[in-house]
């Protein structure tokens, strides 16, 4: 079930779930210890003692209020919903351990050689496409040549993936192959290697973003031409699945039908067919009241207290690999060149302000209101379950008036006391907030930051005159060179490996605020460094990299987060266990009918 990959929730794939643990990501024997069965007062599987009958459709509700986009594709997926929503057909091809270290119990496996600088991959001899064709070794070499190729307007491309020999230079378009990935058995066998110019500390584990854990049908989509396969049947309504289902019918924006893949490697699944179902964050309670759905995904806190009263329901739940934050816009990705430039004209490039809007804000009230018990302040960059290399001693930006106002006095902006705002040469701290809509407190959260920011003298105002929609949003932030907006919302699903490389780096799209430095490169690159092979050394690594980060403020970590899913009783085999590689082909149903009570 662990989907360890690092993406912006709501834009990009989000992985769902981490346990409160102990991670040690050198190579070292470091023992972790990890509490499985409960996070909170939730516990993390729904053990169903009934007996599954044969087939069944399994209802799943995915709580939006925007359609999904439906892109199916790895390398161009810029869609948590969609992708979530695709689980069931097949995500990572690597199985993981309740560590996320990556093991043998996957559709494919890897072994790393320090000394050499390869991963080998192998797929698993019986990996077999939904159409009957075999997954080869060019599957998933041309995943790379898709996020790295361009013309395919792929938003994965990343620093991290630089490492690799020869894929900068494909990407560069200095190269019409990549020499850093082999075949030992020629593209139509199930071995690659991929070649690294160094070995990082976090490759052990899934989601480190140094290879990929994907593989793309190339004989499906070899001759679509790259400005079209973003839009073509492919990627959008007849794409093809290794997993244990396959993708019968798409009604684009609002609902999946998948069926068994009569060729999948695994166990055959006990369920006849999965739907899903778009369902509005207005009208989801009600549709558990109504019993209309096994379950939900992208569940939101705030309703987690009319859902939670549905009769016929057992409520499970994971910690979230999560931060959400405010960002800053500080300038704009050049595309060009493949990498942020933190030039903007604005006084946000003062990180006294910048600091001073976050000390404005009553974060730890919002949560407590609005979230329901499910989170808690973030106080760094880093959640708690990476507590191997979370700074405890890390404050964040506790509610503090008086320093914000000093911070800004300090800065040069004098407060108007005729209008209430502040002014530093005849120009009012006049700023754009695209804040999201998306769920049902949006607006009053948004408002609350706003008269937060006022209390302090920030004029603040949001962008449109409103909330902006996911999609819109989505647009605006992937462009990055949008001057019109100065803070927005925004988190992250992060992997179960903790470096954020891909993050905030120079080259990393997804840097929505486009800030970079020559000390965060360095700390950045300090953390995945050889010195960090050694668990100690990046521990400190990770020390230094969030302390400078809070000082700087380019964002202001908001709420670390604990997920929750309702699951009918007629369900059997449901978990949120990280190590639940084999969910989809293992989850059944007791009856055909759901539980009411």
């Amino acid at each position: 079930m662990s989907k360890a990959v690092k993406w912006l929730l709501g834009l990009v794939v989000v992985v769902l779930a981490a346990v409160a643990a102990f991670f040690a990501f050198g190579h070292g024997n470091d023992k972790q210890a990890v509490n499985h069965d409960k996070v909170g007062k939730l516990p993390v599987a729904y053990n169903n003692p009934g007996k599954a009958i044969k087939g069944g459709d399994l209802k799943i509700a995915a709580v939006s209020d925007t359609p999904f986009q439906g892109s199916y594709l790895a390398p161009l997926s810029d869609d948590a919903l969609t992708s979530d929503m695709f689980a069931p057909t097949g995500s990572g091809i690597f199985g993981v351990d309740n560590q996320f270290k990556i093991n043998k119990e996957g559709a494919a496996t890897i072994k790393l050689d320090d000394d050499a600088k390869t991963a080998t991959i192998t797929l698993n001899k019986k990996l077999t496409w939904s159409d009957g064709k075999p997954v080869t070794a060019k599957d998933y070499e041309y995943t790379y040549e898709v996020i790295a190729g361009k013309a395919y307007g792929s938003d994965r491309w990343t620093e991290s993936l630089a490492n690799i020999e020869g894929l900068s230079d494909f990407h560069d378009g200095k190269a019409k192959s990549i020499s850093g990935i082999t075949y030992p058995d020629g593209e139509d066998g199930k071995q690659v290697v991929v070649h690294f110019k160094q070995m990082k500390p976090g490759m052990p584990y899934s989601g480190n973003g140094y290879f990929l854990e994907t593989v793309t049908p190339y004989h499906q989509i070899k001759d679509i031409t790259p400005k079209k396969l973003a839009s073509s049947e492919a990627n959008t309504t007849k794409p093809l699945s290794w997993g244990p289902f396959q993708v019968t019918k798409v009604v684009p924006g609002e609902s999946i039908k998948m069926t068994p893949n009569k060729y999948y490697y695994g166990d055959k699944p006990k369920l006849d067919s999965i739907t899903e179902q778009v369902v509005s964050p207005t009208k989801v309670a009600a549709a558990f009241n109504a019993h209309k759905y096994d379950l939900s995904i992208e569940n939101l806190a705030q309703l987690y207290p009319q859902i939670k009263k549905a009769s016929g329901y057992k409520m499970t739940g994971q910690n979230q690999l999560y931060i959400s934050m405010e960002v800053f816009n500080l300038g704009h990705y050049d595309a060009d060149k493949s990498e942020n430039v933190q030039d903007r004209d604005t006084p946000l490039q003062d990180k006294r302000v910048r600091q001073a809007l976050g000390y404005a804000l009553n974060t730890q009230q919002v949560i407590d209101k609005y979230y329901n018990g499910l989170g808690k302040r973030a106080t760094s960059l880093i959640p708690p379950v990476f507590s191997s290399v979370q700074d405890k001693t890390a404050k964040g930006f506790p509610t503090n008036l008086k320093k914000a106002n000093a911070l800004l006095d300090e800065a040069g902006w004098k407060l108007n006391k005729k209008t209430g705002y502040r002014e530093k040469d005849g120009k009012e701290l006049d700023l754009v907030y695209m804040a999201r809509s998306g769920q049902p407190t949006s607006e009053a959260i948004s408002q609350n930051n706003i008269q937060q920011w006022k209390k302090v003298g920030a004029k603040v105002n949001l962008y449109g005159g409103r909330l902006t929609d996911f999609n819109s949003w989505s647009k605006i932030v992937q462009e990055g060179t949008s001057q019109k907006w100065d803070i927005t919302d925004s988190a992250w699903g992060l992997s179960s490996e903790p470096s954020q490389m891909d993050l905030f780096s120079k080259a990393a799209p997804y840097n929505l605020g486009h800030a970079t430095s020559p000390e965060l490169t360095k700390l950045l690159n300090d953390v995945d460094s050889q010195a960090a092979l050694k668990t100690s050394y990046r521990k400190e690594a990770f020390k230094k990299y969030q302390e400078y980060m809070n000082d700087q403020a380019y964002v202001l970590p908001q709420r670390f987060a604990i997920d929750y899913t309702p699951v009918n009783k007629r369900v059997v085999g449901w978990t949120r266990a990280n190590d639940a590689n084999n969910l989809w082909e293992n989850l059944g149903v007791t009856s055909n009918k759901l539980a009411t009570k």
